[in-house]
């Protein structure tokens, strides 16, 4: 419903802020850790993606600096047992980035360091998750060498091929043949 706000910051308390936009209106936000680390002082005006969560007995209105935070808070709500203040705490304690290179990774063992993250929960949120969100592009580049092994990932995901199977196979290909240029990249790990 409510897509972003823009305002002056006039307070920051951790895991809740409170934003006045025009008119004087103060909205009351809860936003994880990262995102109020992000924040400036008060009297700063910022932009807060928002995502409102309506239960029976209250309306409550997240608020992210980014919009990966944003897209992973709402992908750990659609995983059973996992509630808004459950992914509010995941997201105050690592990146986005961080998360779902851990799921990719199928590492229940970090899962389990976070805060209300246990052994069933680690591999619901695995199974339920795994292929459904990538890492940005910027993690892709660090873990496969050069710049073309990234924008080869990506032109075989456009094709289709998930990210996992094309990580692969552009791995794959430059083990054996580190110098090719993105296009041949490109063919040979669409052949193999």
């Amino acid at each position: 419903m409510y897509h972003h706000l823009r305002g002056k910051l006039v307070r920051n308390l951790g895991t809740r802020i409170v934003l006045e936009t025009s008119g004087g209106i103060g909205w009351d936000l809860v936003v994880p850790l990262s995102t109020s680390n992000k924040l400036s002082t008060a009297s700063a005006e910022v932009m807060i993606l928002t995502h409102l969560a309506v239960r029976e007995d209250a309306h409550v209105l997240y608020g992210f600096a980014t919009e990966d935070e944003r897209t992973l808070f709402r992908s750990l709500i659609d995983v059973s047992g996992i509630g808004p203040a459950s992914a509010i705490q995941i997201l105050s304690a690592t990146t986005p980035n961080e998360f779902l290179l851990a799921i990719e990774r199928q590492d229940a063992a970090f899962l389990k360091k976070l805060k209300g993250v246990g052994e069933k929960t680690a591999k619901r949120i695995i199974l339920e998750m795994k292929g459904k969100l990538a890492p940005s592009s910027e993690d892709e580049a660090s873990t496969l060498p050069g710049g073309a092994a990234s924008d080869a990932v990506a032109a075989l995901m456009a094709m289709g091929v998930s990210q996992n199977e094309a990580r692969a196979r552009v791995e794959k290909v430059l083990a054996k043949q580190p110098e090719l240029g993105l296009e041949d990249l490109i063919r040979r790990s669409l052949q193999g």
